[in-house]
């Protein structure tokens, strides 16, 4: 959902990074070049291709913005954050907020992302940043802004630029069906979870109850309101309550394996 070729600043030819996705079996992907809709149409591939870009706002802070379409992205370098967001989520777009711990100022600093509104989500973790100054991992931000009431979802990017940046950081979506349609949705909704390494079998709620299960986690955290874990436990299964505590206004599900595999769960909430 975060991928450049060298029509902006990457490395590689379009075809030559599609095919790369494709023989590392992805199902779909968007490209998301600086300033420039992506059209899936210019594409011969297997892959479910949607229309994307990485939105420059007023050369300051970068955000990923998906459709279906490429006619209902709407970009304007000079569109103010809070324009650029709204005007696109009326089209039924996905916008997403990019790296907001990149560089050792931030991208985006956490009062800003309070007083940015509409958007989907942001990146929870952006693995080209390993790489780069500041942090990949922006956890902690996600659990000040679900904190204040903010129901937003936490996307996992590549932010593929060279060689060397294509891994196994993505988005695995729940679907009935392997069509465009039903991946967007599952999108849009926070039908998915964040992957790194850890294969989430099923994770659902039944009533009060939050449960999940888990190919080779070797230790689950709930985690709750400021970022509280509310229960860790060693295994590849877990289940947990709400309870009638401030703590459990939301939970969220961190799944950690040998060595730095994880995967994080969106969170579900108590009302």
């Amino acid at each position: 959902m975060h991928t450049h070729t060298n029509k902006s600043d990457g490395e590689n030819l379009p075809e030559k990074v599609l095919n790369i996705y494709e023989k590392m079996g992805y199902t779909f992907l968007v490209i998301t070049d600086h300033g420039i809709i992506s059209d899936p149409d210019e594409y011969n591939t297997k892959l479910i291709l949607f229309s994307g870009i990485e939105a420059d706002c007023k050369g300051a802070r970068h955000a990923c913005i998906i459709n279906m379409s490429k006619n209902n992205i709407i970009y304007s370098p000079e569109h103010s954050h809070q324009k650029l967001i709204d005007e696109n989520i009326n089209k039924g777009s996905i916008v997403v907020l990019n790296h907001p711990d990149w560089e050792l100022k931030e991208h985006y600093p956490i009062d800003e992302l309070y007083s940015l509104h509409n958007y989907h989500g942001i990146e929870i973790y952006n693995s080209v940043i390993e790489r780069l100054s500041g942090t990949p991992l922006s956890s902690a931000k996600w659990d000040k802004l679900l904190s204040e009431g903010k129901k937003i979802l936490g996307f996992a990017n590549q932010d593929s630029h060279k060689q060397g940046d294509y891994l196994d950081c993505c988005n695995v979506v729940r679907i009935k069906n392997v069509t465009k349609k039903d991946i967007f949705e599952s999108l849009i909704t926070g039908n998915f979870y964040c992957y790194y390494g850890v294969e989430i079998i099923d994770v659902g709620r039944n009533g009060n109850e939050i449960f999940i299960k888990t190919k080779n986690a070797k230790l689950i955290r709930f985690i709750g309101f400021g970022g509280i874990v509310l229960k860790k436990i060693k295994s590849n299964e877990a289940r947990i309550k709400f309870a009638d505590d401030t703590v459990y206004r939301y939970i969220r599900i961190e799944c950690l394996g040998v060595g730095e595999k994880i995967s994080w769960t969106q969170p579900f909430f108590r009302e």
